[in-house]
């Protein structure tokens, strides 16, 4: 592959998964205030969001087959289409029951293009670069769940426009894969999602996955709730959920260069106590924007290093099968979490108001901690 053909490939790449990623930011906060203001308990409207992760589940099986089959680039604009599809279905039938299934091909179709971006980003970059690469990347996907609140402060929750506009952005999306033409290559091999053997020689890539996915679909899913439960207004409610993942984004392109420099067991550590001291902060900063702007702003920040170490790692450990495999494992174990975090989160709300839901997070990432500090203790610098 020349090196024209890889900036190709990579330009592509981020192009084609921004689509999803700012229609995400855009349509979680927007359909979670939508239920709200229907009415919905917080338990259901955590289910209706844990019901889109569901799906990613069932690409543990189905992502390698389809990746084998099919090559990264036709995923990527299958799932396109079928997130375009979902969106549109949306509006047609305004009920939380109904959502049910439309959510699930939702979840399914978009995390087909963000796994198979996954794969392709570490099978391009050089070994050498691989973390600034994957930081430069994490960037724009980040900025795109960035821009999706931000679009929704101007679009407002009270007509069916984000959904549309969405749409329009996720049809956008397929225009990047025209110019990546023949650099987009799959060394596929024996690609199984062997969750039980990564669990066993990989533990700590495996949990960050799930630990990513129980507090980062929590937040984006119940943030704006947990803001108005706490009496802010609806519009700073909406842009807590701009600022963390303002936070995630700024934090990349550093944490990717910090990767290609530092041992990734000590990068996580410090990326978990900063979650966990973010977390704790929040609801003695909550009623002060110059407080809880720069809490949020940090907890995206730690939350979002999880992935970009994780994701640097699993491409200097694991390599053509077996990195398809590990990357549709750690996706498995990210979307269980991402199931339970929301459906939990609503139920710590109902429970003990709505400060349980980050004092929930708060348990769970010192949970992570622990882990990692008895991987730490055994030696080794992998996570």
């Amino acid at each position: 592959m020349t090196e024209k053909e890889r900036l190709r490939g990579i330009v592509a790449c981020i192009a084609s998964t921004i689509a999803v990623t700012v229609t995400m930011g855009l349509t979680l906060p927007y359909l979670a205030l939508v239920l709200e203001h229907q009415g919905v308990d917080p338990w259901l409207n955590g289910l209706s969001a844990a019901v889109q992760m569901v799906a990613v589940m069932f690409l543990a099986f189905l992502g390698p087959r389809l990746m084998a089959r099919f090559g990264t680039k036709r995923v990527i604009a299958g799932g396109l289409a079928g997130v375009a599809v979902s969106l549109a279905l949306l509006p047609i039938f305004p009920n939380v029951w109904l959502w049910f299934p439309i959510r699930f091909l939702l979840g399914l179709s978009s995390e087909l293009v963000w796994t198979a971006g996954d794969v392709w980003i570490n099978q391009l970059a050089p070994e050498e670069k691989r973390g600034r690469i994957i930081g430069i990347t994490g960037f724009f996907q980040h900025g795109g769940f960035a821009v999706g609140p931000l679009l929704l402060g101007v679009l407002g929750t009270d007509t069916w426009w984000p959904l549309y506009i969405g749409t329009a952005i996720v049809l956008f999306g397929l225009a990047p894969l025209l110019i990546a033409g023949p650099a987009i290559k799959t060394r596929l091999g024996e690609s199984k999602a062997r969750i039980l053997h990564f669990l066993k020689i990989a533990p700590g890539l495996m949990i960050a996955g799930l630990m990513f996915g129980l507090i980062d679909s929590a937040t984006l899913s119940l943030l704006p709730v947990y803001g108005l439960r706490k009496e802010l207004s609806a519009d700073m409610a909406e842009s807590m959920l701009a600022i963390f993942v303002i936070g995630a984004m700024l934090a990349q392109i550093p944490m990717g260069w910090l990767t290609d420099h530092f041992p990734a067991r000590l990068l996580m550590m410090v990326g978990a106590t900063l979650t966990l001291i973010m977390l704790v902060a929040m609801p003695w900063t909550i009623a002060d924007p110059v407080l809880i702007y720069p809490v949020l702003g940090l907890m995206g920040a730690g939350l979002g290093s999880f992935y970009t170490i994780a994701l640097t790692e699993m491409g200097r450990r694991f390599e053509g099968g077996a990195l398809i495999g590990v990357t549709t494992s750690f996706m498995f174990l990210w979307a269980s979490g991402s199931v339970v975090g929301p459906g939990l989160s609503g139920i710590a709300i109902d429970l003990a108001g709505p400060d349980g839901m980050p004092m929930l997070g708060a348990a769970l990432t010192f949970a992570f901690m622990v882990l990692i500090a008895v991987r730490m203790r055994s030696g080794g610098q992998s996570v």
